[in-house]
């Protein structure tokens, strides 16, 4: 009886566990990328709430986080990932950002191409003084925001 009543204890402690480990994706984000350190990393519900803030609505997201990564001198470039339900998900709500990015006349973002990473589709923008880059991979949607130079680096880092 005492040993049941202790794996029924472990269970129910692992069974809650997992939740906030599926809603933790910090460790998609590593600690430097290129010359750049992590200064700021949000996740779970603030990150959820910081990415329908940006989106003017909810969006369809399980788990989403938002790191920040600069240098003393430079300006910051940002990283933005989100789980979604599915692959198709996935690669539904990324194509329709980059749809409504390329036909809306008011965008700030211009110049738009289609990269290949490692057999990924990449599109990626300029605007604002940065390069934007937008992606999905299996179940996750990401997009990075980064001076020129930094662009490699973080498609190196980030884009599997």
């Amino acid at each position: 009886m005492r040993r049941a009543c202790l794996t029924l204890c472990c269970v129910l402690v692992f069974a809650m566990a997992v939740p906030a480990l599926a809603d933790d994706l910090s460790g998609l984000l590593p600690e430097a990328v290129g010359g750049l350190k992590r200064v700021r990393l949000v996740t779970g519900a603030e990150a959820r709430a910081e990415v329908d803030r940006l989106h003017g609505k909810s969006l369809e997201a399980e788990a989403s986080a938002i790191a920040r990564y600069a240098e003393d001198d430079g300006r910051p470039a940002e990283v933005w990932v989100s789980r979604v339900a599915s692959e198709a998900e996935a690669r539904r709500q990324t194509g329709l950002m980059v749809h409504k990015m390329f036909e809306n006349p008011k965008s700030p973002f211009r110049a738009p191409k289609r990269l290949d990473h490692d057999g990924l589709a990449v599109y990626r923008f300029t605007g604002m003084g940065q390069v934007h880059l937008i992606w999905h991979s299996g179940d996750l949607v990401w997009w990075v925001s980064a001076a020129p130079d930094e662009v490699q680096p973080f498609l190196d880092a980030l884009c599997r």
